[in-house]
C-alpha cells in the first residue's frame, strides 16, 4: 500500500514539475518571439526541438537529482508514456487557453510540443536515472 501511495506521488510531482517548467519555458519563448518579430517555425521542427531541449533539461534533471523517488516503480517505463501524454494535454489546453484570450503562442502551447518536450525529459532520465 506504501508503495502505491508513494507511486502515484511521485506520478502526480513528475507530471506538475513537467507542466510547469513547459507553462514557463512557453511563456519565455512566446515573449522572446514577441520582441523580435519572430513567427513559430513548422511544427515538425519545432517539435524536434523541443524534443532535444526536453532531452538537455532531462540530464540535468537526471544530474541533479540521480535517483529515483520511488526505489521499485510498479510499472518501469510508465513514465516515457504517461509523462508525454499528460504533458501534451496540458500544453493543449494552456494553449487553446492564451489563443481565446487573443495572446500569441509558441508551439510548445500544443499537443506535439509538449508531449516532445516532456517525452525528450522522459527518455532520457529513463536511461540516465536507474
Amino acid at each position: 500500500m506504501e508503495e502505491l501511495v508513494a507511486w502515484l506521488l511521485w506520478l502526480f510531482l513528475e507530471l506538475a514539475g513537467e507542466v510547469l517548467l513547459e507553462g514557463l519555458f512557453e511563456l519565455g519563448i512566446e515573449s522572446f518571439q514577441r520582441a523580435r518579430g519572430r513567427s513559430n517555425r513548422h511544427p515538425v521542427t519545432a517539435a524536434i526541438g523541443y524534443l532535444l531541449v526536453g532531452a538537455a533539461i532531462g540530464g540535468l534533471w537526471g544530474w541533479l537529482a540521480p535517483a529515483r523517488v520511488v526505489s521499485v516503480p510498479l510499472v518501469p517505463g510508465a513514465s516515457l508514456l504517461l509523462g508525454p501524454l499528460a504533458a501534451g494535454a496540458a500544453m493543449e489546453a494552456w494553449g487553446r487557453y492564451r489563443r481565446a484570450s487573443g495572446r500569441a503562442t509558441s508551439n510548445l502551447a500544443t499537443w506535439y510540443g509538449g508531449a516532445a518536450f516532456a517525452l525528450g525529459i522522459a527518455i532520457v532520465r529513463f536511461f540516465w536515472v536507474r
